[in-house]
């Protein structure tokens, strides 16, 4: 068996090849960080890229959060009770009032409903109003290790470890994919916050659905989803490509589903969309 000496040699050779020395705030992350960076330069990001948002003193490791997906379990209809109220038609009948001009055109290039899209970013962000506090980079990262011996003694997880192995890696490939658009676009990696899963914008979508759906209004870009007017072409594409046929309302459900695998979720959109 090999020994923990090794290991520490190990990741301090990694270390080294890789710049990733970061002082105090270095030993304070995770040791599994090491292989994290080192599997994303041989993704193909630049190392010296890497090497710097790792340091960054914002950087955290997020427990709680890590806590929170290793448990996921089946939603609750109640979390979506609190859409249910008169009020909200009325949010969402004037929202869709205000951004008639870009629901229209939405509509004509990709055969979505506006009412569905109105609906989805009235449960996903309060249509705009609460996008999420995390920083995106420290979400994945954290998940991106949370089957590690390490993190599952430090956090005190006691989920299977299929179940662990199998959200790690869904987040390394997330964390791959957001740094990429953040070193694409110049950005800084910690000016983008979300939900505790890793979802940002108004229309709440994953590193992999914007690359895969995001869309700039103005058939320009960049794909900005803290706009409405991307958020939602980008929401209207990503129903499109999910298969939603304006005149086959059967479609609407399974499209709605791929957006967030809940039953109860695609009632709360498809009800809400029925109000507008």
């Amino acid at each position: 068996m090999v020994g923990s000496r090794f290991w520490f040699k190990v990741a301090g050779i990694l270390l080294g090849v890789l710049a990733m020395a970061g002082g105090a705030h270095a030993e304070a992350q995770p040791v599994a960080y090491v292989g994290l960076k080192y599997s994303l330069v041989r993704q193909g990001l630049n190392k010296d890229f890497v090497a710097k948002t790792f340091a960054d003193p914002r950087n955290e490791f997020l427990p709680d959060v890590v806590k929170k997906i290793a448990y996921l379990g089946k939603e609750s209809r109640d979390i979506y009770k609190k859409f249910m109220t008169p009020e909200t038609a009325a949010r969402g009948r004037a929202y869709m009032e205000t951004h008639r001009a870009v629901l229209s055109r939405a509509e004509a290039r990709y055969g979505v409903a506006p009412e569905v899209i109105v609906a989805i970013l009235t449960v996903e962000s309060g249509l705009g109003s609460n996008t999420g506090k995390y920083p995106v980079f420290n979400v994945f990262a954290s998940l991106a290790v949370m089957d590690t011996p390490e993190v599952i003694k430090e956090v005190g997880l006691t989920a299977s470890r299929d179940r662990l192995k199998k959200k790690a890696a869904w987040a390394r490939r997330e964390l791959t994919v957001f740094l990429e658009y953040c070193a694409s676009r110049h950005l800084d990696p910690f000016s983008l916050c979300g939900s505790w899963a890793g979802a940002m914008g108004y229309c709440q979508f994953l590193p992999s659905s914007l690359q895969r759906c995001g869309v700039a209004a103005n058939g320009k870009g960049p794909v900005d989803l803290f706009t409405h007017d991307d958020a939602i072409f980008s929401i209207a594409c990503y129903l499109h490509k999910s298969g939603f046929k304006i005149q086959n309302r059967a479609t609407w459900r399974r499209a709605v589903y791929s957006y967030n695998h809940s039953d109860a979720y695609v009632d709360t959109v498809l009800t809400l969309a029925s109000r507008y």
